[in-house]
């Protein structure tokens, strides 16, 4: 039963792992993925990491899990590593056991624990991670969150809230929410509910349209670039533009009937440290209680 206990934990461990490091990569490239995703993935991960178990079985007899937990398999061809990894039959290969310490045993378990734990929650410490690295990297940068928006997002500072009414063609004015900060650039956010007939579009129709009324509202502007994209899984579309000497990058993004634009504007001397790409990915849509300055 003990040798039993040791042989799963183990396996726990080289899942966790296998399945915490796929999530931290994923996070880095530059991919937006649906949030379910991470959860089948944990599902999948037994099927996807057996393949890699025969592979490293084959070259050495033993995984990172196996190691810490004192266990080893003989030296197998690839097609019985293979066989083993995924529980076929009768499995190949003799086990053998090194005894191990009371303390390492113990220490196995906590690190075994933990790594199983990332299978669930290793998308949320990596999220945090990189959330708090995004906050402190900013340099001052404070997070804002709107109650009657639902979104949070880093400005360089407090942004300042303004309200006013944008012309749409063949239909009534409707009102623009707007949260703005300067700081070398001109960082904002604004958020407007459609009408409720333009649901008949399509989300691509819509981003289209409303990259058409920006552009009619900035008088000598000229879109340089712009491509559909998703933003958490969420209708969205990047966007750069001209402006007299004024450069502008930004995200529209469709959130049912509402439509968020992020945007920051570039003047002529100020510098392009990517600061588009941390305000953009800072954005992110919640139901809160209350608006919070940090």
């Amino acid at each position: 039963m003990f040798l039993f206990l040791r042989r799963s934990l183990a396996r726990l461990l080289d899942y966790g792992i296998f399945y915490f490091c796929s999530v931290f990569l994923s996070l880095m490239a530059p991919v937006e993925v649906n949030e379910n995703f991470y959860f089948y993935y944990a599902l999948a991960v037994p099927f996807i990491w057996a393949p890699i178990e025969a592979l490293i079985l084959t070259q050495s007899g033993t995984t990172f899990g196996k190691k810490l937990f004192g266990i080893s398999v003989s030296k197998l061809s690839w097609k019985h590593s293979l066989k083993r990894a995924f529980f076929i039959g009768k499995r190949p290969g003799i086990i053998s056991f090194t005894k191990i310490t009371y303390w390492r045993y113990i220490f196995a378990l906590m690190i075994a624990c933990s790594a199983g734990s990332g299978l669930f929650y290793g998308k949320d410490i990596s999220e945090a991670a990189v959330h708090y690295e995004q906050q402190v990297a900013g340099s001052g940068w404070v997070e804002y969150i709107s109650e009657d928006g639902r979104f949070s997002v880093h400005f360089p500072k407090k942004p300042e809230v303004a309200t006013k009414t944008v012309e749409v063609p063949n239909g009534d004015p409707i009102n623009l929410n707007e949260f703005k900060a300067e700081k070398d650039a001109a960082f904002s956010v604004s958020y407007l509910d459609l009408p409720k007939k333009w649901k008949l579009f399509s989300s691509n129709t819509l981003l289209k349209g409303a990259m058409n009324v920006i552009q009619d509202h900035m008088p000598g502007s000229q879109i340089i670039d712009k491509k559909i994209v998703k933003h958490k899984n969420y209708p969205a579309m990047d966007f750069r533009m001209k402006e007299g000497e004024n450069e502008i990058e930004g995200r529209l993004i469709l959130v049912g009937n509402t439509l968020y634009r992020l945007m920051v504007v570039y003047y002529p001397d100020t510098p392009r440290d990517l600061q588009h790409e941390t305000f953009v990915n800072s954005f992110d849509l919640k139901s809160v209680d209350k608006v919070l300055i940090n």
